[in-house]
């Protein structure tokens, strides 16, 4: 029964720090996901004037965005990453490997087919239209291509039907959350007590193990974003995901985060700025010991400034997954039509971010957040209070 009672009681977010007699919820961490699902949205609004490749381009590129671009794009997943593995470790601790994995299961897979067959085919919908693959409207299109999986129709784009698309992430965290709740079932069996891992091991094995990865992904083993046939992105995030699983119960580890934040900035902006002088392969080299350094200055000021609860953190930290499981289509229907107006770049791009936000936060606060089955389908816990649809 009580086992039964910390499960209802678990959410994707909760992050805890020291044991079960003596509990703090990691604030800083939560803040820092809600902030990087922000930034992701911004990023993507900013794929759209890159020459990057993306499902949908501005027909007004600027290519002088994209050093500034790349001062997200190596950290921002791979904080996801981090955080969520941190996330686990203290989720399997209270709930035991056997329940969080059931959990997982059971909030994962139907947000990542809800996203594959309801919310990613419009999506999908507009950048075929773009490049004039298909002249039919939408429904038929979802119909009688989309989730009969015409390859033939996409095949030459390298794309595949029904797609994951940006819910690859969710798809790739299932994974790693179910072999780690593996692990620890194991792992609980075999050793007795904690494992102190040094400071300097925490803060050293992830940036050698990015730069080595990012070389590999660069020469070898391509991202791909597959599953089945991405080595490379496996040992990228899985590995990221086992660090932040390692660093969870270290406290002194994310002390000294927080006490040495100011020179981890200066690091983290040397590194960017050398990073925006280079090429391949010392780019992506150099990129590693960046985003890992970018990821230790934002924990150490997160740590300082934002471990502390709130109301608008509490309320946010649900509406987190919905927000990214809608944004990416929101934004591309939206620049589908808004593109053709040419407004001012300026205000094109401050109207997509508006409405790809604030859109994607009005479906969850009207639909999902008060419908029992919406609930489920965005892979939100149930509530006693919500009224069903």
């Amino acid at each position: 029964m009580a086992r039964a009672s910390l499960l209802a009681n678990a959410t994707s977010t909760e992050l805890w720090i020291g044991g079960s007699t003596m509990a703090k919820r990691k604030y800083f961490l939560d803040w820092l996901r809600v902030l990087a699902f922000a930034a992701l949205i911004i990023f993507h609004v900013g794929m759209l004037y890159v020459s990057w490749d993306y499902n949908l381009k501005s027909p007004r590129l600027y290519p002088g965005l994209e050093p500034w671009m790349t001062a997200l794009s190596p950290w921002r997943l791979a904080l996801m990453f981090v955080i969520s593995g941190v996330a686990s470790r203290f989720l399997i601790e209270r709930l035991g490997p056997g329940a969080f994995a059931r959990d997982r299961l059971l909030r994962l897979i139907p947000v990542i087919l809800t996203g594959m067959y309801v919310v990613i085919p419009p999506q999908t919908y507009v950048a075929l239209a773009v490049r004039g693959i298909v002249q039919t409207d939408f429904p038929t299109f979802w119909w009688t291509q989309y989730l009969r999986a015409n390859q033939t129709l996409v095949a030459p784009l390298g794309m595949t039907l029904p797609t994951w698309d940006h819910l690859w992430f969710l798809v790739y965290l299932l994974v790693y959350t179910v072999l780690a709740a593996g692990i620890a079932s194991v792992g609980r069996r075999v050793i007795r007590r904690e494992i102190v891992i040094p400071v300097w091991a925490l803060l050293l094995a992830p940036p050698v193990w990015l730069v080595c990865t990012n070389l590999l992904i660069l020469t070898a083993a391509p991202i791909t974003h597959a599953l089945v046939n991405d080595w490379g992105g496996h040992l990228k995030w899985g590995g990221l995901f086992l660090s932040g699983f390692l660093a969870a119960r270290q406290d002194q580890f994310w002390d000294v985060l927080q006490k040495h934040r100011g020179t981890l900035l200066v690091v983290a902006t040397g590194l960017f700025l050398v990073q925006t002088q280079t090429n391949d392969p010392v780019w992506s080299a150099v990129s590693g010991l960046y985003a890992w350094a970018a990821i230790c200055t934002l924990i150490g000021f997160a740590k300082y400034w934002l471990d502390q609860p709130s109301f608008v953190l509490s309320h946010l930290n649900e509406a987190v997954l919905p927000i990214y499981v809608l944004h990416q289509p929101i934004l591309l229907i939206a620049a589908f039509w808004l593109f053709p107006m040419g407004l001012p770049v300026q205000v094109e791009a401050a109207i997509l971010i508006a409405l790809t936000g604030f859109g994607a936060l009005m479906i969850y606060e009207l639909l999902i957040r008060p419908i029992t089955v919406l609930r489920f389908l965005f892979g939100l816990k149930a509530k006693a209070s919500v009224v069903a649809a």
